[in-house]
């Protein structure tokens, strides 16, 4: 089967993007629009629970009031009238009680008492001499019911008619409510204008929201959500939600997807044009350079991809290149110089741990440069560009060992890359103790357990991460310690890890195990016995990975 290439690969990962992405948006619009409607149900309900709730206090304040009155001391005296000096006060206490109580001190509107000559007292209220009049014609007329229905002065009541017992001759409370008084306490809580509001007595429909008395008709339609009696008053309500709004806030949200839909479909197209022509194009012609690179020939160079950041990048690739292959035939000369077998294969060692190091540092890098470029970050991917070569450059020195403090130096550099690549997020401390300057160490002996501790202690970077890199000479043994508060490891990973290193490479383990016996191999090369590498480790606390070696002020080759 033909291996894949690399823009091959880029536009299979394009696609399944695009694919991905249309899952999500489809499988989000069809949960955020069945949830929708269920808010907006579920909103409309309680809405109406309210309504009722505040329309039955309201009522049932009416209600009480009217059975306090009509057994009052005082109300009896004014009604059978013997004591009409008792207007003035019966009505301030009237009115004291509206302020006072738990209810809308506007809501009740009038109230009046007959007595049985058809003389009234209006107590509250500013219903004219003639309404009054006609009001209490209707209740003398007809048998009293328990609750009115009326228009006076142009305007709509509803309320509570009463006896007040009085011997042979019985006068009447009657209490009106404005109905504009309840329409309004129901668009208090109803601002959008979603709910159909019905109130009735004994069957007969009241009053409406809508102005219609007919809401829960064929030809009005709605979906009841409550139906319930206004505590113990004669008056029901009917709440429903009208489904006509609920089919306009579904729509309205399936035409707002449609349209970002579109937008983002616009905006993915347009986006992967210029990262195709911008990004894609040269990466995939320097991957595959790469790819096809021949290093046996010699003086063998990777061509320009007409792309300034790629080709600055691949003019210091061909100058590594050349100092590498300027490297290797010094590294050959002195292969061919080497007085046994040994010299020979220590020297191959060292150089292949060496390349493994430095391949998984320039493909991190290389990864960090494409985001950075992606993101259109160029002076930041060129510092990064610049430290790779640095570092690349300080890795392939011909001398193996550098001094402590020019290895320190080496490693703020390779932090500086780091924390362009994750925002500035990464905090790293270095303590090496002040007499270390006059010792050396192996290169790249450091780096990898700093890398190790950014890739495999944190999931992403941020400001609460913090690694710790400490060398302190302590008698006739250097340390060096590199520590982070990351996630840690179990105590069965740990002891994994401690097994994997008395053993071959296990690539399944990540670059981690791999960077870890590339050390110890190292160390013991240089150093045999004399130096040591140990692992501690807490779940959720960090990991401290603890290096030692002799003292050494002269290096060796």
């Amino acid at each position: 089967m033909m291996r894949m290439g690399a823009k091959g690969r880029i536009r299979l990962l394009s696609l399944v993007l695009f694919v991905a992405i249309a899952i999500v948006w489809a499988l989000f619009y069809a949960v955020i629009s069945g949830q929708i409607a269920d808010n907006a149900t579920s909103q409309m309900t309680q809405v109406a629970g309210q309504i009722i709730e505040r329309l039955g206090s309201e009522f049932l304040r009416a209600e009480n009031m009217l059975g306090r009155l009509t057994r009052d001391a005082d109300v009896m005296e004014l009604a059978a009238g013997r004591a009409p000096e008792l207007v003035f006060p019966l009505a301030v206490k009237i009115e004291d009680e509206l302020d006072t109580g738990s209810g809308s001190p506007d809501f009740i509107e009038n109230i009046i008492v007959y007595a049985p000559d058809s003389h009234y007292h209006r107590l509250t209220g500013s219903l004219g001499n003639k309404a009054c009049a006609r009001l209490g014609k209707i209740l003398a007329d007809e048998n009293l019911p328990r609750h009115l229905a009326v228009a006076l002065e142009g305007e709509s009541y509803i309320g509570y008619a009463d006896h007040i017992q009085l011997g042979d001759n019985n006068g009447i409370v009657a209490i009106l409510i404005e109905e504009e008084n309840v329409l309004e306490l129901i668009r208090a809580y109803d601002q959008s204008g979603s709910l159909k509001v019905l109130i009735s007595a004994g069957g007969e429909p009241v009053t409406a929201n809508t102005g219609q008395l007919d809401i829960f008709s064929a030809d009005d339609p709605g979906r009841p959500v409550i139906h319930s009696r206004l505590g113990i008053t004669p008056f029901e309500v009917s709440v429903a939600a009208d489904a006509r709004y609920l089919d306009a806030a579904g729509l309205y949200f399936t035409i707002v997807a449609i349209v970002t839909a579109v937008l983002i479909g616009i905006v993915l197209l347009l986006y992967s044009g210029v990262l195709n022509q911008q990004f894609f194009k040269p990466m995939v012609k320097t991957i595959d350079s790469i790819e096809n690179l021949n290093t046996d020939i010699a003086g063998v160079t990777l061509p320009p991809v007409q792309s300034a950041e790629f080709d600055r990048l691949i003019e210091k690739i061909n100058a590594m290149l050349r100092n590498l292959e300027t490297k290797n035939i010094e590294v050959k000369s002195a292969e061919l110089r080497a007085v046994t077998a040994e010299i020979e294969k220590h020297r191959a060692l060292i150089i292949a741990l060496k390349k493994q190091i430095n391949a998984h540092l320039m493909i991190n890098t290389l990864e960090g440069i494409s985001t950075l470029v992606d993101r259109g970050e160029y002076d930041k991917a060129q510092t990064i560009e610049t430290g790779l070569i640095t570092l690349l450059q300080y890795a392939h020195n011909k001398d193996e060992y550098i001094s402590i403090w020019d290895e320190w130096d080496i490693l703020e550099r390779f932090v500086v890359i780091l924390n362009i690549r994750y925002e500035d997020k990464l905090n790293v401390d270095f303590d090496f103790d002040d007499h270390l300057m006059w010792y050396v160490m192996p290169r790249m002996m450091l780096q990898p357990l700093i890398e190790n501790a950014v890739m495999h202690g944190f999931d992403k970077p941020d400001e609460n991460s913090r690694i710790t890199v400490k060398a302190e000479l302590t008698g006739k043994t250097v340390t060096f310690t590199v520590s982070d508060n990351g996630f840690g490891m179990s105590e069965k990973k740990l002891m994994a890890l401690r097994e994997s290193l008395n053993t071959i490479p296990d690539t399944s383990q990540g670059f981690t195990g791999v960077a870890l016996l590339n050390i110890k191999n190292r160390l013991s090369h240089y150093y045999g016995d004399a130096a040591g590498l140990q692992i501690h480790s807490v779940s959720g606390e960090g990991t401290s990975v603890i290096i030692t070696i002799p003292p050494d002020k002269g290096g060796r080759e």
